[in-house]
């Protein structure tokens, strides 16, 4: 069975961030994405996080995408849910686990 809170607080089993810090919750990612001076990859590189288009890693051969420069992808430790964003738009969406994305860690 899967087991959706390994990276749920400061004390997730698989917590990806060092002692103390812990990933967004889909509600911070969302509050942080609203404060932009505009909702697309130069106002998330713009805000105090400076979030940049790395792009991610594809679930099924672990290749870089050609995403990379255009998109940002930012996990939530809400169960399957992302920060995206890309020329024009930004967003929370659902995504396979299994997909390679960046993490942004905060101090809990």
């Amino acid at each position: 069975p899967q087991n959706d809170s390994l990276w749920q607080g400061v004390f997730g089993t698989n917590n990806p961030c060092p002692a103390g810090f812990r990933l967004a919750t889909e509600t911070e990612w969302e509050t942080e994405r609203l404060s932009w001076s505009s909702n697309d990859p130069a106002g998330a590189f713009n805000s105090p996080l400076k979030l940049v288009v790395a792009g991610h890693r594809i679930r099924g051969n672990g290749a870089v995408s050609s995403s990379a420069g255009s998109f940002g992808y930012y996990w939530s430790s809400t169960v399957a849910r992302l920060l995206t964003f890309s020329s024009g738009e930004a967003n929370m969406i659902s995504a396979t686990r299994a997909n390679g994305l960046s993490v942004r860690c905060i101090m809990d």
